[in-house]
């Protein structure tokens, strides 16, 4: 008797990422899980200029998880996320790109 080969079957891409600012220091992010069957969620971050190609994981959440703070951010800086959901076959498309900006510190003087 043959074995079945089973392809490997991956979690669906979060969908409906929102990023928001909190502050000069923090960003919030918060999607929605789409699907069963997930471990969890890595979170994405690049500062390059849109299209952003290049996206670093920062940090993951474990399964049910819809939300994380990204208190690695500078003041006045322009970031984009996505967020990928993963199990033990590999991980999801990714979800959609948000962009958000940190505002500057306050009580600092404008840039000249």
């Amino acid at each position: 008797m043959a074995r079945r080969f089973s392809p490997p079957i991956l979690p669906e891409a979060p969908v409906e990422l929102i990023a928001v600012a909190v502050g000069d220091c923090e960003v919030l992010l918060a999607w929605t899980e789409c699907g069963a069957g997930g471990l969890g969620f890595r979170i994405e971050r690049s500062d390059c200029h849109s299209p952003c190609t290049q996206f670093v994981e920062i940090g993951k959440v474990g399964p049910h998880v819809a939300a994380f703070c990204d208190g690695s951010v500078d003041p006045c800086t322009t970031y984009h996320y996505r967020v990928r959901a993963w199990n033990t076959s590999g991980g999801s498309s990714p979800s959609n790109v948000v962009e958000v900006t940190t505002p500057k510190v306050e009580g600092e003087p404008p840039a000249d």
